[in-house]
């Protein structure tokens, strides 16, 4: 058998806020006919929904009964819904009695957290077991989990009571039909058997035959060995009383109530008890033979008064402890991809994460089986991955590379699978879609791949600043090709009389983007140039790479030209423009006003057009 985690006090540090809860809290309980303190039954049933011993509290989410009366059922019903945890609620499951277990000592009952579990009616049967009496057989199934495997039988027995070879013989009878019935149920399957069983000792021939080999029946006791003597008085659970009234007395020292597990429940996989969980609630180990509440009781470690207040509800409820076990459940799979890979450029070094969790919301960590998982990439994602998850709202995390070889769409799967016992998704494909595209291509020309070009302007003097545009093309762009980003420009050493003015542009695609530099002609002549160096880079993608373009600007300065206007060395359309603009009184200084007359007129058109070049 796998090794059993154990709860310590670092169990404590375990406890998460999550508003959900992972682990089944299931509890049995005599509640003798509910013949004691009705308030009493109630503040016992809530607190075993309180109850933090083992580290943690929730709401139970089955509750089973014995010695329940029809006459009595309503008044059961109303305590349970009495003693329930804000937003929590019960339901009744199938009840089903005759006048002559009525006339013993009643049926059994069980109510189902709503929400969380659920009654299969089908699955419902009584099975005779002696003395006017019948063991209910109930089959569950948990709320959020789809999976058969996730279903969980419960047996609940009250068998006949007292010493003798006569009542021994009676309650094995009992226990082999039990078994006989359990027995034909499919190996594997989950069996919780919880009652008053009525066993004075571990050697008792009913209790053997709950444990006794072969069949999927078998039963495993999680206090197991002796239950004799002081020693063993954790164990106990009748009577917590000394004196009748009504009740059982004789105090606590006897272990008639219990509840015992097949071996799917034991094994620490899948729906499993949570091992050390199992309890008598409010007994301290510290009451032989004596009252719960004779002196201190210290069931909840220092927290006398709570403790002191639990054991005086026990006294006064029941002759009989409730006898409480939290089980972990099943993991739940999921994975998801975060963000696909989108564009990305050809031979870049790209992975896909896949983020893996177990989805199931804890109190404790202890309370959901470990999500042991395995995924392996297919089609254009290759790689493998293993672990155990983290538990929601954390995530395990798992990376595996895209083929980026190929221009074009690509795509791929990432499976992820469990073998983990009766996990709920125990296989998630991911799918993951991407485009591989080409580097951009950053070039002077739109025909060819000039990554270093003189380009060479006339200007006039005098004319102030002129502007010198050079285009940068990505060349060949189309749709598999990622966009080209002009990241920065920067001039060289050389002439002061050049500047920068616009030197970056994002996102070049089919059309060319234009850099824009400055050169001022006042008090410049002859030729002057000066070398730039353009850094280039492809749109921000994975695999983007940088380089640089290298650009020789050179400006020839000529004689002034009448006409034109913007100084760029000869007279066209541009100035024509701007003459026009400046059209009638023009005052100086007016560079339009070719004859300075103070006016734009005929006569300053006429000079224009006798320079037009």
């Amino acid at each position: 058998m796998p090794f059993r985690r154990r709860i310590a006090a670092a169990a404590l540090s375990l406890l998460l806020a999550g508003s959900a809860t992972a682990q089944l809290r299931v509890a049995f309980y005599n509640a003798a006919g509910l013949q004691g303190n009705i308030g009493a039954i109630t503040n016992v049933i809530a607190n075993i929904h309180d109850d933090d011993r083992p580290g943690f509290a929730v709401p139970a989410d089955v509750l089973v009964f014995t010695e329940v009366r029809q006459s009595s059922l309503a008044s059961l019903v109303s305590i349970v819904s009495n003693a329930a945890s804000p937003g929590t609620g019960y339901v009744l499951g199938t009840f089903t009695t005759s006048p002559s277990e009525d006339q013993a000592t009643g049926a059994n009952a069980i109510f189902l957290r709503f929400g969380r579990v659920f009654e299969i009616p089908s699955g419902h049967l009584d099975i005779p077991t002696g003395a006017n009496r019948n063991t209910d057989r109930w089959l569950l199934q948990l709320s959020d989990y789809g999976s058969p495997a996730v279903q969980l039988y419960v047996y609940s027995s009250h068998l006949k009571a007292a010493p003798g070879s006569d009542n021994e013989a009676l309650r094995l009878e009992g226990v082999n039909a039990i078994r006989e019935n359990s027995n034909a149920l499919p190996a594997g399957t989950a069996i919780l058997y919880a009652g008053d069983f009525n066993f004075y000792s571990s050697s008792e021939s009913g209790y053997q035959a709950f444990l006794a080999p072969p069949g999927s029946g078998q039963a495993f006791d999680e206090l197991p060995g002796s239950w004799g003597g002081s020693g063993n008085a954790i164990k106990h659970t009748q009577s917590p009383r000394e004196v009748s009234r009504g009740l059982t007395g004789g105090g606590m020292d006897d272990r008639f109530d219990q509840q015992l597990f097949s071996s799917t429940l034991v094994d620490d996989s899948g729906l499993a008890v949570i091992a050390g969980t199992i309890r008598a609630l409010g007994n301290d180990g510290l009451h032989y033979n004596t009252a719960i509440n004779d002196g201190d009781n210290h069931y909840f470690p220092g927290q006398i008064a709570r403790s002191n207040a639990l054991a005086n509800s026990l006294h006064d409820a029941s002759d009989h402890l409730p006898v409480v076990v939290d089980l972990q459940l099943p993991a739940v799979l999921e994975a998801w991809i975060p963000a696909q890979p989108g564009k990305v450029i050809k031979n870049a070094s790209v992975s896909v994460e896949a983020r893996i969790w177990n989805g199931v919301s804890v109190v404790t960590d202890l309370g959901v089986d470990p999500l042991a998982f395995s995924a392996v990439g297919s089609g254009a994602v290759s790689g493998t991955g293993s672990g155990t998850a983290a538990i929601a709202p954390e995530y395990t995390s798992r990376f595996f590379p895209l083929n980026t070889s190929t221009i074009g769409n690509v795509s791929g799967t990432v499976t992820v699978t469990t073998s983990n016992e009766s996990a709920q998704l125990a296989w998630t494909p991911l799918p993951v879609t991407g485009k591989v595209v080409r580097a951009s291509n950053a070039s002077f020309s739109g025909s060819s791949d000039l990554d270093a070009t003189i380009a060479h302007f006339d200007v006039r003097s005098g004319a102030g600043v002129v502007t010198l545009d050079v285009p940068v093309y990505n060349l060949g762009y189309d749709s598999n090709q990622a966009l080209l980003d002009v990241d920065s420009t920067a001039l060289l050493a050389g002439s002061s009389a050049f500047s920068v003015i616009d030197g970056s542009e994002l996102g070049v695609g089919s059309s060319p983007t234009m850099l824009r530099f400055g050169f001022d002609t006042t008090g410049a002549s002859g030729t002057q140039s000066r070398s730039a160096v353009i850094s280039v880079s492809d749109e921000n993608l994975p695999g983007a790479a940088q380089s640089t373009l290298s650009l020789t600007l050179e400006v020839s300065i000529g004689a002034e030209i009448p006409g034109d206007l913007d100084g760029d060395g000869d007279v066209d359309g541009s100035d024509l423009g701007s003459l026009l603009g400046y059209w009638g009184p023009c005052p100086p200084p007016c560079p339009a006003d070719l004859d300075g007359n103070g006016v734009v007129d005929g006569g300053d058109l006429g000079a224009l057009l006798g320079n037009w070049s």
